[in-house]
């Protein structure tokens, strides 16, 4: 039975994208407020904390960043074996959003420590994870609905699109990273930080 991992700061219709995965016979994996939202519209999930034994520490900001997590991202075939005797899940789709670092940078009155605050960690972690590990990587909310109609159609072209879907994770992620850096750059000279 295959297994997503879904924790988004956008819920928009994130109950109905695994309501279809439900329905197909995936088993969901979530944290925080989306295993909150999922378990109250009654779709069974499963908490990360089940499956680090660890809940959520220093205020939410460790939840995700746990070997049992990444682990179940990164696997090769040839190490599902390894997997299966650490008791660990193999994951085959991650659907992760981040916190809106853009947003908190575009607010005029911007802190160094609102910036922080609105800085993801384990989102781009995770579905680097996933990109690196060749799962289903689902980042932009428009690709979630796409995602489901080509599960639904059988998965075709598979390799082809898990690259296209990785590529798109990869460049979210840097763009995301950027964003961070610029700001804290400020009016600093790239080169500058290095003199």
């Amino acid at each position: 039975m295959p297994t997503a991992l879904i924790s988004v700061f956008n819920k928009d219709c994130i109950e109905d994208f695994a309501q279809r995965l439900v329905a197909m016979g995936w088993n969901i994996v979530s944290s925080g407020g989306t295993a909150r939202a999922l378990q109250e519209a009654n779709i069974p999930v499963t908490d990360v904390a089940e499956i680090t034994g660890q809940a959520a520490v220093l205020g939410h900001r460790v939840v995700t960043l746990a070997e049992e997590v990444h682990g179940g991202l990164l696997a090769t075939e040839e190490q599902r074996a390894e997997l299966e005797d650490l008791g660990w899940p193999w994951i085959d789709l991650c659907c992760v959003d981040f916190y809106p670092l853009g947003e908190a940078v575009d607010e005029p009155n911007a802190t160094t420590e609102s910036v922080i605050e609105n800085t993801d960690i384990g989102g781009p972690t995770m579905v680097r994870s996933a990109a690196k590990g060749r799962r289903i990587v689902v980042v932009h909310p428009d690709d979630r609905e796409p995602v489901l109609n080509w599960i639904e159609a059988g998965q075709p072209n598979a390799e082809e699109t898990i690259r296209r879907l990785a590529a798109k994770a990869e460049l979210i992620v840097a763009n995301y990273v950027m964003t961070s850096a610029e700001f804290h750059l400020g009016e600093l000279d790239p080169a500058d930080i290095w003199t």
